[in-house]
């Protein structure tokens, strides 16, 4: 019994402390009858000042169909995300089927190409629209100073510093 005992409590100081502290690394940013959208926020990184580097799995209640007929049910995209206003540069699409079978990867957008992409403004109303909100709330709460645009600074030989102007003496 007293073995018992000793395993439950270094299970219990081992384990619970670690439930408390873990935060999920993925989070619900959009639900409904049809899609659920999840977003990574483990992976989450600054791609350049106001552009954040994003993982999404897009869920569909229904499976969809692609142009060669594949049917899939999950949707898992790398984009970039602008917040204000929201913009999206999709780089990298996998879709899957039922039990995650892996139906077809398009592979990353070279990065040259990725230069000339549009940045699309998620339809109003829509799913992705809601999603990306959610997301750039999430992203904006997160900002870390090491994250956040550096304020523009003047160099220091730059700045001029003007002395109190002198009066002229007066001969009287």
């Amino acid at each position: 019994m007293t073995r018992y005992a000793s395993w439950i409590l270094l299970l219990a100081c081992v384990s619970v402390p670690g439930v408390a502290s873990a935060q999920a690394p993925w989070r619900q940013v959009y639900k409904d009858g049809d899609i659920t959208v999840i977003f990574d926020t483990a992976t989450v990184s600054l791609q350049s000042p106001g552009t954040w580097n994003t993982v999404t799995s897009w869920d569909y209640a229904r499976p969809r169909i692609l142009e060669n007929k594949k049917q899939y049910t999950r949707l898992v995209e790398r984009a970039y995300v602008r917040c204000s206003p929201v913009r999206v540069k999709r780089v990298r699409s996998t879709v899957y089927a039922v039990n995650n079978v892996l139906v077809r990867d398009e592979g990353e957008v070279d990065p040259r190409d990725q230069a000339h992409m549009v940045w699309d403004r998620p339809k109003p109303g829509t799913p992705g629209k809601n999603a990306f909100e959610t997301m750039c709330g999430i992203l904006s709460r997160r900002r870390s100073p090491s994250a956040s645009i550096p304020a523009k600074t003047t160099p220091e030989k730059a700045i001029s510093v003007k002395a109190p102007a002198k009066k002229k003496p007066t001969g009287n």
